[in-house]
């Protein structure tokens, strides 16, 4: 039997900072339609989303029928964790509309399919308890469901002593939004991470999680519609405004305009160039999303400037008596930019 396991795809985000949110608000119902898709053409049997699916208090009905839609059209049972954002309000709604989808309570809740028995229950109340009173039958072959965090029981307590000895053959997390494979003495979990990335936090790969009963073998299947690209430009050694623009051109030339773009400069900045000016007239606009962070430090003789009789030179001598040596770089370089008018971010 296989299944797909995928979690935190926070439908309806308010995704600002991208140039058109409502257009990425629909591709994150394109992708998880895709992923149904893959599911009807490659035999899978079911479908767990672990927590998440929908953002917040902002889900739309528009929104939730089109999950129905993409539901009734599946071949696959749909089980559906609600996690930690939103109300119940969507899912009320969701489960009017599609009837067959499975849901977990706040008691474990156990599904039956095959040989496979899926169980889980919602996190936050007397988790400690409920931990307590896992059964699990050991003869099938049983997929745990949890959204939380592993490591921080801040939203609901996951007891990992309890999972290494539970009988589970595999733990389908949800909560962290980057892949990654856990182990609980024997037992074999993973965070399935986004299906596409919403924010600039979101730059590994993303997709699902794919698991086949038969081969006892999981494997991640990568998906994207956009990319977060991330592209660290050395800005040492350049001497004018224009010789920074090529800089910058030349390191983002092979970024689609389509995707995400994180761009970071660092280096020694040599005085009186005009960094964020230059940055926006290369960069702005020209990406579904855009980033610009500044880790250059000021390439200067701070001991010449610090004899100058003026502003500028008091300033430097005032803040060479800062002892923390990154804070002094940090202000040294805020404060001459300031002094030299560029725009302060």
């Amino acid at each position: 039997m296989k299944l797909i396991h995928t979690a935190d795809i926070h439908l309806d985000s308010p995704l600002s900072g991208v140039t058109n949110p409502n257009e990425r608000r629909h591709e994150l119902l394109v992708a998880l339609n895709e992923m149904s898709e893959y599911a009807n053409n490659n035999g899978v049997n079911a479908i767990i989303v672990a927590g998440d699916l929908f953002d917040e208090n902002n889900t739309s009905e528009q929104t939730v029928r089109s999950v129905a839609d993409i539901v009734g059209r599946s071949k696959a049972s749909w089980f559906v964790m609600r996690g930690n954002h939103g109300g119940a309000a969507p899912y009320v709604l969701l489960h009017k509309l599609a009837a067959q989808i499975n849901f977990f309570g706040e008691d474990w809740t156990f599904y039956n399919l095959g040989n496979v028995t899926i169980c889980g229950r919602e996190l936050g109340r007397n988790d400690a308890e409920y931990w307590q009173r896992l059964k699990l039958d050991t003869s099938r072959y049983n997929i745990l469901v949890l959204h939380g965090d592993v490591d921080d029981p801040t939203y609901g307590l996951i007891d990992k002593n309890v999972l290494a000895a539970c009988g589970a053959k595999y733990i389908a997390l949800g909560h962290r939004h980057t892949f990654s494979e856990q182990r609980f003495g024997r037992v074999r979990a993973c965070y399935s991470g986004v299906l596409e990335p919403r924010g600039f936090d979101e730059c590994v790969q993303t997709g699902f999680v794919e698991i086949d009963t038969e081969t006892d073998k999981i494997k991640f299947l990568n998906q994207s519609i956009r990319t977060v690209v991330t592209k660290r430009i050395n800005v040492t050694g350049v001497q004018s405004d224009l010789a920074l623009e090529r800089a910058i051109s030349d390191a983002v030339a092979d970024v689609s305009k389509r995707n995400y773009l994180n761009a970071v400069l660092y280096g020694e900045l040599s005085a009186g160039l005009h960094l964020s000016m230059v940055a926006a007239r290369v960069l702005e606009g020209k990406y579904f999303a855009l980033r610009v962070k500044d880790e250059t430090s000021a390439q200067l003789n701070i001991h010449t400037i610090a004899e100058e009789v003026s502003l500028r030179g008091e300033f430097v001598k005032q803040a060479m008596q800062i002892t923390d040596e990154q804070l002094r770089k940090d202000v040294l370089k805020m404060g001459l930019d300031a002094l030299n008018g560029e725009v302060l971010q």
